[in-house]
């Protein structure tokens, strides 16, 4: 068969095969005819090759460490993000403070600085009262009588809104350098307190909320209702019968008691010795 099919060759293709016929066929080399069986023999025929596949960018040593760093990261800003933890700052009286429920004797101090941690309920007796303080942040001055949910401490970076409760009863706040742009949020049976950075006291009475605010600028709202500002001097009274708010000059012995307040924790609040 050829080119041109099964066509007869011509005498020139007839005489190259003729040729090729008489050709004697090629010496093997005994040596390299050894050396080839035992290549094949031990299975190192051909030289080895490997095949490299390119390797996809997320499948590189770097960056199968990416999500450990990141979990790593995460960790660390939690942690620094952490504010001081609330002290016992001061007590005074005697009776027996509860905590959520259990009940722990005021002069047992360090006892009620161990199970005074954010959310929990604190009930002050009749007759005594704590100060509770985040160093820098705040203080915190729960009256006799006062049942007061902790907030949790305003992070350094995020987590800077945070809530407490007053059942009934008084508390007195008072922030330092450290507060700045962090809110507290104190929730009252009809009313919402938002706390930017000032000494003010919030009183439950049995008829509504009062708040008395000595220096700077607090918000000041019914539940459910909008905010308005309460300015230095002033207080705003949101009662639980359905009235209108009411708004007047502060009341003059919080005036006093607030300006005592400010003035035995300012300078711990900005770190300065009296």
């Amino acid at each position: 068969m050829n080119e041109r099919g099964f066509e007869p060759p011509t005498p020139e293709e007839a005489r190259a095969r003729e040729a090729l016929r008489t050709l004697e066929p090629p010496r093997v080399d005994p040596a390299f005819r050894e050396r080839l069986r035992r290549d094949f023999v031990a299975g190192r025929m051909g030289e080895p090759r490997t095949l490299r596949l390119p390797v996809a960018w997320y499948r590189q040593p770097l960056w199968r460490l990416a999500p450990v760093a990141a979990a790593l990261l995460v960790v660390v800003v939690a942690v620094t993000n952490r504010g001081p933890a609330w002290m016992v700052l001061a007590s005074a009286g005697e009776g027996v403070a509860v905590v959520d429920q259990v009940p722990v004797p005021m002069g047992h101090v360090e006892e009620l600085q161990r199970r005074l941690r954010p959310g929990v309920r604190l009930q002050v007796p009749v007759g005594s009262e704590i100060e509770l303080a985040s160093p820098g942040g705040l203080v915190v001055q729960v009256t006799s009588g006062t049942e007061f949910r902790l907030p949790a401490i305003p992070g350094r970076w995020v987590g800077r809104w945070v809530v407490g409760e007053v059942r009934h009863g008084e508390i007195r706040v008072t922030t330092g350098p450290a507060f700045h742009g962090a809110r507290l949020h104190v929730q009252t049976p009809e009313a919402t307190v938002v706390v930017t950075g000032t000494t003010l006291a919030v009183i439950c009475e049995p008829i509504g909320t009062c708040v008395c605010v000595y220096d700077g600028e607090v918000g000041v709202g019914a539940k459910g209702d909008r905010m308005e500002p309460v300015v230095t001097g002033r207080r705003r009274f949101v009662f639980n019968d359905g009235r209108s708010p009411e708004s007047a000059e502060i009341r003059p012995i919080e005036n006093e008691r607030l300006a005592a307040f400010r003035q035995s924790r300012g300078a711990w609040l900005e770190g300065r010795e009296e």
